[in-house]
């Protein structure tokens, strides 16, 4: 006997209505791809913590209508947060990091216009609504009731100014590895672009007290960096 799935999720920012249309992508995603048929069951999540039952009432792949049931869970947003604040990454590398972030628990993401960053800030700001859909269409995937805070991007020397140093975590070759346990607390961690840290970057965080860590000898991509990272950083909290 196979394990009955469970039904997809569909993100809705307002959920006041008992009835609502899906726009074109969303319908197409269920109905082509997941094959969904009327009546067959959607949860619907507003990325706050709230998720509803809901049932497929007009399988159209261009505009199907979706009726909202009750609330079945409701959660509150994270004590403990990660934050990544990652030097801009060119091309579809920034995407695919952004999904795979996501699916790996993280709850802020900052990009940061580094000395030696592959965009600049016209570019990053530009390309915001495209990364907050791929934020959504990844938290869909991994079934998570928050969605990641996507923050405006920064000059790393502006963000520096305004983040708590004891929170940060920068990640350099050559500094030690990062610890197998570390305490359970919020955390930042800050992945330099494709040509590393400038020497100006690197000593200024030396002046903040930042704490440096590597993840051994291997030269990472700038995309594999902020993942590898994250996901260490969520085993030395035993994945809480």
């Amino acid at each position: 006997m196979s394990a009955q799935r469970s039904p997809p999720r569909v993100h809705l920012a307002d959920v006041r209505q008992s009835n609502v249309v899906l726009g074109a992508a969303a319908s197409h995603h269920l109905v082509r791809v997941r094959r969904l048929r009327r009546g067959d069951p959607v949860e619907v999540f507003d990325g706050e913590g709230r998720v509803w039952s809901a049932v497929l009432d007009d399988a159209s792949a261009q505009a199907c209508a979706l009726n909202i049931g009750p609330l079945l869970s409701e959660t509150a947003p994270p004590k403990v947060r990660v934050e990544l604040a990652v030097a801009l990454i060119k091309g579809d590398a920034m995407d695919r990091m952004l999904r795979t972030a996501t699916e790996l628990g993280v709850d802020d993401i900052r990009p940061l216009l580094s000395g030696r960053s592959q965009l600049g800030r016209e570019r990053a700001d530009g390309r915001r609504e495209h990364w907050r859909r791929i934020l959504i269409s990844a938290a869909e995937q991994c079934r998570r009731a928050h969605l990641p805070q996507l923050h405006p991007a920064l000059g790393f020397d502006d963000f520096l100014d305004q983040t708590d140093p004891a929170d940060c975590l920068l990640l350099r070759p050559g500094a030690p590895a990062l610890p197998m346990r570390l305490p359970h607390r919020s955390s930042t961690l800050l992945i330099g672009p494709e040509g590393g840290w400038t020497d100006a970057e690197v000593k200024r965080t030396e002046q903040l007290g930042i704490r440096a860590f590597s993840l051994g000898d291997l030269i990472l991509r700038a995309e594999t960096a902020p993942l590898a990272a994250l996901a260490a950083l969520r085993h030395a909290w035993a994945w809480r």
